[in-house]
C-alpha cells in the first residue's frame, strides 16, 4: 500500500472515505476531530447513523454524505469502553475499518491526525499502531488462487491528513510501521507457503534476496559443510530428506558497529515436520508446514531492521531442513555428537527442533554475542499450557526475560515466563550419553528450554521463545487475519531497536 501525507486545510481534503475512532458511550466526539470534521465534512457531525453507533470493539459503521461532497463517506470504528481503550483495541479497530474499506472496493482511504487525538497514548504511538493494525488486518495469501482473481480487490492507498507539516517523530512512526508490516507480511507469506514450494532451498533463496536488498553479509553452509564443522545434530535431522538442508548465516554490521558484540537471532527452520521415524498422526499433518515459523519471524525482523537501517550489529542463524522418515533417517536410540561436543541420546525423532537449534546455539558462540534469542515452534506442550494467545518465554537472565516480555506486550505479542530450574534436568539424564532429547510427558515446554540451556554458556545472556501456539491463528482476531500470524517479528525488531535500554549490565 502507498502511504502519503496530505498537508492541507480541512476544507481542501478529499478522499473516498475517512476513518475515525469512537469510544463506547462517548458523549461527544474528540474536540480535535470535531473541529476538523466541521470544516472538512460537516455532514459527519449530524449523521443519524453516528448518533446510533454503539462503538463496540472492532465494530464499524459506514456513514454517507447526503449530498455530493469531497469526502462522500466515513468509516467509524468502535474502541469499546473509554476506560478500557488500549493499543490492541486501536489496532483491531483500524484493521476492521481498513477491511471494511476493502469490502466497499475503495481504492484508498484517509485518516486525519485529529482522529487519533484524545486517545490515552501519545499521538505518534497512536499513529504507528493504527497504521500497523490497519495494514496487518488487510493481509491475505492469495498468490496461488487462479479462479476469480479479478474479484480480489486490494486497498491501494492511505492518505494521512495533517494541517501542518508532519513532525519528524510522526514521519518516523509511519516509516517504522511500514517496515514492521513488510517484515510481518514476509513472515506470514513464508509460513503459509506450501512445503513443496517453501523448501530449505527456497528459504536460502529468500535469505539471499533479503541480504542483497539491504547489504547484509550472507553465508550459506550446506549439509556437507555442516557435517565438516561438526553439526552432528542438525545433519542427523536433515539426513532423512531428499531436500538439501542449509544452515544460513546472515549479518547486519553497520560501519560504526562492526566491532561490537552482536545480538544473535536464531530461528527454527523445519520446512516440513513429519516427526521422522517417530512419525506424527495424519490428522492435521498438513499444518506441519508451519514448523519454520521461527525462521520466518527472524527473516521478517531482519527485513524490518534492514528497512530502518537500525544501527546495531545483528546476526541471524537459520538452520533449515525437513524432518522426514527414510532409510537413511536418524532413529530413536541413536546418539548424536553436537557442535558443542556434547552427546545426545535420541528418544524421539519428533523432538527435532531442539536438535537443530542446539547446533545453532553452539555456532552462535563464535560471534562472542552480546546476547542470543532463539524463536521456535518448539513444543506442542506450549499450546496445551498457553493456547494460542501467548508464547512461552524462558532464559538465563530474569531481567532480560522481563524486558523482552514487556516489549512484546507493548506491540501485542504476549509472552508468559516459565522456569528453567536445574532440577528439571533430572528427566533428561541418559545412561549412554550426556543427556536425552526428551523427558517424560511432564513439563514438556520447560524440558525443551532445559535442553537448549545446555548449549549456552552461563556468561552469555539468552532468551528462548516458544511460539508453537501463536504462530498460526485458526480464526480472525483483532488485527490478525486467520492463518500465519508473523508472531515474533515485532518483538525481535523492538529488542534490536531498544537494546541499549534493556541489555544486561
Amino acid at each position: 500500500m502507498q502511504i502519503q501525507w496530505s498537508v492541507l486545510p480541512p476544507e481542501e481534503c478529499s478522499s473516498e472515505a475517512v476513518i475515525f475512532f469512537v469510544p463506547k458511550n462517548a458523549k461527544a466526539l474528540p474536540a480535535a476531530f470535531t473541529a476538523w470534521a466541521g470544516r472538512a465534512a460537516p455532514w459527519i457531525l449530524t449523521s443519524r447513523a453516528l448518533h446510533d453507533f454503539q462503538a463496540e470493539p472492532q465494530r464499524v459503521e459506514v456513514l454517507y454524505s447526503p449530498a455530493e461532497a469531497r469526502i462522500p463517506r466515513a468509516i467509524v470504528a468502535g474502541l469499546g469502553e473509554e476506560k478500557e481503550i488500549d493499543l490492541e483495541k486501536l489496532r483491531g479497530a483500524a484493521a476492521a475499518a481498513f477491511r471494511k474499506a476493502r469490502d466497499l472496493k475503495l481504492r484508498s482511504v484517509g485518516i486525519p491526525l485529529q482522529a487519533l487525538e484524545g486517545l490515552p497514548f501519545p499521538l505518534e504511538k497512536a499513529l504507528e499502531e493504527a497504521v500497523t493494525g490497519g495494514l496487518s488486518g488487510l493481509y491475505r495469501y492469495d498468490v496461488l488462487k487462479t479462479r476469480d482473481r479479478d474479484s480480489l480487490h486490494h486497498l491501494e492507498g492511505l492518505q494521512l491528513f495533517s494541517t501542518d507539516d508532519p513532525e519528524p517523530a510522526r514521519l518516523e512512526a509511519v516509516a517504522r510501521a511500514e517496515a514492521v508490516i513488510a517484515g510481518i507480511y514476509m513472515a506470514r507469506d513464508l509460513t503459509t507457503a506450501p512445503s513443496n514450494d517453501l523448501t530449505p532451498t527456497r528459504m536460502m533463496e529468500e535469505s539471499r534476496k533479503l541480504a542483497e536488498r539491504h547489504g547484509f553479509a550472507l553465508e550459506v553452509i550446506d549439509q556437507a559443510g555442516a557435517r565438516e564443522l561438526g553439526m552432528g545434530a542438525f545433519t542427523a535431522v536433515a539426513q532423512g530428506s531428499l531436500e538439501p538442508a542449509y544452515f544460513i548465516v546472515m549479518e547486519h554490521a553497520p560501519e560504526t558497529r562492526r566491532s561490537d558484540p552482536p545480538l544473535v537471532l536464531i530461528g527454527k527452520g523445519i520446512t516440513f515436520d513429519t516427526g521422522g521415524i517417530s512419525i506424527k498422526p495424519s490428522q492435521n499433518l498438513e499444518a506441519m508446514k508451519h514448523d519454520m515459523a521461527g525462521a520466518a519471524a527472524v527473516l521478517g525482523a531482519m527485513e524490518a531492521i534492514g528497512r530502518q537501517d537500525i544501527q546495531r550489529r545483528v546476526v541471524a542463524l537459520l538452520p533449515c531442513t525437513e524432518n522426514m522418515p527414510d532409510g537413511k533417517a536418524y532413529k530413536p536410540g541413536d546418539v548424536l555428537r553436537t557442535l558443542a561436543g556434547l552427546t545426545v541420546e535420541v528418544i524421539s525423532t519428533d523432538a527435532e527442533g531442539r536438535l537443530i537449534l542446539c547446533d545453532a546455539l553452539a555456532y552462535a558462540q563464535r560471534f562472542q554475542p552480546a546476547a542470543v534469542l532463539d524463536i521456535a515452534t518448539l513444543t506442542g506442550a506450549c499450546i496445551v499450557a498457553l493456547g494460542d494467545q501467548a508464547a512461552g518465554i524462558m532464559g538465563n537472565r530474569q531481567e532480560l526475560v522481563e524486558a523482552v516480555r514487556t516489549m512484546g506486550d507493548a506491540v501485542g505479542e504476549r509472552f508468559w515466563p516459565l522456569p528453567l530450574w536445574d532440577l528439571y534436568f533430572e528427566s533428561i539424564k541418559s545412561d549412554v550419553a550426556d543427556f536425552k532429547n526428551v523427558g517424560d510427558r511432564k513439563a514438556g515446554t520447560i524440558i525443551g528450554g532445559i535442553f537448549l540451556k545446555q548449549f549456552v554458556p552461563d556468561v552469555v545472556p539468552w532468551v528462548h521463545l516458544d511460539i508453537a501456539g501463536t504462530a498460526w491463528a485458526d480464526k480472525d482476531r483483532e488485527a490478525i487475519p486467520k492463518g500465519a500470524t508473523g508472531f515474533g517479528v515485532r518483538t525481535l525488531f523492538e529488542v534490536v531497536r531498544g537494546w541499549e535500554e534493556i541489555r544486561p549490565r
